[in-house]
């Protein structure tokens, strides 16, 4: 298919999300809810069960709707004995559903259905499946074809361990196969819109000949702010129209920028304007945020994960919640609550609203209430699902693609420096490392503050810095480690704006000045506005006291030191974080469950640790490219990477596990864009290897070990409904990886985009 006719089905896939949202809207019981079977007497407000069983709470939902009522027989534990039987219930559906749990089928106990004719003979179908252990499984029946009633028996006769069953009352529902396909077709139109509608405005409306950093901020901003602008009129509109009436208005106003974009790409004949290198970055991020969402879609995750069996379960091993706190700006702007009312600050506490940048919830809101998303009023703690009913999933694909921006925004930086060839082999390294990958699937806006920041050196770089400025503005608003890197852009600043003090003090006037008008009116709104009197970190005041703390406690000149040494040994040496006793036994390195497996910690190792970050072979390659760097490139070697893993260590130093996921995510940008620059620069020794074919293949086991590994081998997955469609999700998910490498490598082997082929810019 061509690029054209893949491109019109994208947008087309994308009207179609907006046509099940809107479907969603005005039939919100489609597909209908799971519904108890009526009584075969017609009665009501009568105990549907007879018998000493009682709802047992320690049993996870798995397959088994939330509403139904159940039945146990682990009374006071195993020991209990009895047998329970159901009302008779009409049997009037040709599949006959019922949730069981517990160990049928083991001596004494057993779970049957008994059916009864219009003659009263009773025909009884036992459960003979695999023991449910501590989960429900729904089991399904075919109706016998004279059989009128149903109902459920449960019996236990053992005394012994794991000698229990449990039932839950018959119901009827939409067969499985068709919840799957319903769920499917909502996250992948919705993956759809999410591209269409962040990415379509700035690729398609971008001046022509606009520059590269003109064109990142074009990319970056044009969706994304307008679909803030829009988050920002439901939210002021909520006290005066119902939820119904918001969500049809964001659907109209998604519906309208879906048509703007289509016109504009139908003006275009369906191609991405720009160069051959551009389009295939777009296409490298655009199959990372695929294969992120088919993971994100896979119903088990690491043991120990966090929220794990929820909505909102958060993909790793970690007591961090911040992969949900840009919800909560969904969650108060659907139910009308001001960012400073009480409610919305329970979510945030010990922070507030205006702790975090604001742009990642307030682009979310359209897209989650323009798709049917109906947030609730709690923490997003239903049962997982692939997607939910309250648009947690439309909230992860939107900050998912708002994150892989990165990826564009990366080969833009590079392109005037290095050249097309080389700054599409520059992203397509940082798409395919597995901290690329995983703080793309871990939802918190990290990465696109990164890509502003990424447009904002372009800018400086352009002698741009005013642009420069409100770009850093633009990634604070996003999240505020922007702030720890804008020292050495204006520093940069001022080495492209000289010589000459006037010169030199006029640029980096200018990018401070950008910068503050747009990060001081959201710092000074934090201090000044109203918030609850016990919460103790109001604002952004509360980061500032990292340079103070070891371990989350005040420090002494000793445990500032400590934690500063291990915070730098478990960033860049390979195994430390596992090998250092200290490190090994912190209790950090574990669930906030229960203790951890070794394998499990291991998984520490590809968000804390830079080589791990990295991927091996991509560190190794990265090692002997800086080692040249110190020759060629000492200034920038020095002010983009050693100065800033200093401050970096010193600031975030108090977490002694390691700096990658906490503010490592430009560091790592930095470094694959200066190994990219000596490669450009010398043809021999880490230039072949980085520009050689094989060498996204060689990344993708890397990756492959972190996004999977501790998922297979997790012993105890909780169950969650439509669990079967997981081979599905693995499949897409290493369709899409497989086919980024293959495209990395076979542009390598185009003349046109070769990097040791291309001509180097001059910069």
């Amino acid at each position: 298919m061509s690029p054209a006719r893949l491109l019109r089905l994208l947008w087309l896939t994308a009207g179609l999300g907006l046509v099940l949202g809107w479907w969603r809207e005005v039939v919100p019981d489609w597909p209908a809810p799971p519904r108890a079977l009526p009584r075969a007497d017609g009665r009501s407000g009568v105990p549907w069960l007879a018998g000493p069983f009682l709802p047992d709470g320690r049993l996870q939902w798995g397959d088994l709707p939330a509403h139904l009522e159940t039945a146990s027989s682990h009374v006071g534990g195993d020991a209990f004995t009895g047998r329970a039987e159901s009302a008779w219930f009409r049997a009037n559906r040709s599949t006959i559903r019922v949730g069981v749990a517990g160990y049928p089928g083991r001596p004494g106990c057993g779970v049957r259905l008994e059916f009864r004719d219009t003659a009263g003979a009773i025909t009884a179908v036992p459960y003979r499946g695999p023991a449910p252990a501590e989960t429900w499984q729904v089991w399904e029946v075919s109706r016998p074809r004279d059989a009128v009633a149903v109902r459920v028996v449960g019996e236990d006769d053992s005394a012994a361990h794991q000698g229990w069953v449990a039932f839950s009352h018959p119901f009827r529902s939409w067969p499985l196969a068709a919840s799957a396909a319903w769920a499917a077709a909502r996250v992948f139109t919705t993956l759809a819109l999410a591209l269409v509608l962040l990415w379509g405005p700035g690729l398609f409306a971008a001046p022509a000949g606009a520059s590269a950093g003109v064109r990142a901020c074009w990319f970056l901003g044009t969706g994304p702010l307008g679909l803030a602008a829009s988050g920002v009129l439901l939210w002021a509109t909520a006290p005066w129209l119902p939820v119904g009436a918001r969500g049809l208005l964001a659907a109209g106003l998604l519906g309208a920028l879906w048509w703007v974009v289509g016109a504009r790409a139908r003006r275009l004949g369906w191609q991405i304007p720009g160069e051959s290198g551009w389009r295939h970055a777009v296409v490298a991020a655009a199959l990372a945020v695929a294969a992120v969402a088919t993971k994100a879609s896979y119903s088990t995750g690491t043991a120990g994960e966090l929220f794990r069996g929820t909505v909102s379960r958060n993909f790793a091993l970690s007591d961090r919640i911040d992969s949900r706190f840009s919800f909560y700006a969904v969650q108060a702007a659907a139910h009308g609550w001001a960012p400073t009312a009480e409610r919305t600050e329970r979510f945030y506490y010990p922070w507030t609203y205006f702790s975090r940048g604001p742009l990642p919830g307030l682009v979310a809101v359209p897209l989650v209430l323009g798709t049917g998303g109906r947030p609730p009023t709690e923490h997003a703690e239903e049962t997982w699902s692939p997607f939910d009913a309250g648009g947690f999933a439309t909230y992860r694909i939107v900050q998912y693609a708002l994150a892989a921006a990165v990826i564009p925004a990366a080969y833009l930086l590079l392109l005037p420096l290095a050249g097309a060839g080389w700054a599409l082999a520059g992203a397509g390294l940082l798409a395919l490392t597995p901290f690329g990958l995983h703080e793309i699937l871990f939802t918190w806006p990290k990465w696109a503050a990164t890509a502003w920041l990424a447009a904002a050196f372009t800018l400086v770089h352009a002698r741009q810095p005013a642009a420069a400025g409100f770009a850093v503005g633009l990634g604070f608003l996003h999240h505020p480690l922007v702030l720890l890197w804008t020292p050495w852009l204006a520093v940069w600043c001022a080495g492209r704006h000289g010589p000459g003090r006037r010169a030199i003090a006029a640029g980096v006037t200018r990018l401070t000045v950008a910068s503050a008008l747009v990060v001081l009116p959201w710092m000074l709104a934090g201090r000044l506005l109203p918030h609850l009197p016990e919460t103790p970190f109001a604002g952004q005041g509360g980061f500032i006291r990292y340079f103070l703390l070891a371990d989350a406690q005040h420090a002494t000149l000793e445990t500032w030191l400590r934690t500063r040494w291990m915070n730098f040994a478990n960033t860049f040496v390979p195994l430390h974080l596992l090998l250092d006793p200290a490190s090994a036994g912190h209790f950090r390195l574990s669930s906030a469950y229960e203790p951890s497996s070794a394998l499990t910690r291991l998984t520490f190792l590809w968000w804390n640790t830079l080589p791990f970050a990295l991927g091996l072979s991509l560190w190794g390659l990265t090692l002997a490219a800086l080692t040249r760097a110190w020759r060629t490139h000492r200034a920038a070697l020095g002010l983009f990477a050693a100065a800033p893993a200093l401050l970096l260590i010193v600031y975030w130093g108090w977490e002694p596990l390691g700096l990658m996921r906490e503010c490592g995510h430009p560091l790592l940008l930095a470094l694959v864009v200066l190994a990219i620059l000596v490669a450009a620069g010398e043809r021999p020794g880490p230039a072949a290897w980085l520009a050689h074919p094989a060498t996204p293949w060689l990344q993708v086991p890397g990756t492959l070990v972190m996004c999977w590994l501790p998922v297979l081998a997790n012993p105890s997955p909780p169950a969650v409904r439509l669990a079967h469609l997981d081979g599905l999700h693995l499949t897409l998910h290493l369709a899409a990886l497989g086919t980024l490498a293959w495209m990395l490598a076979r542009a390598r082997r185009d003349p046109t985009l070769n990097p040791t082929l291309c001509p180097r810019p001059c910069s």
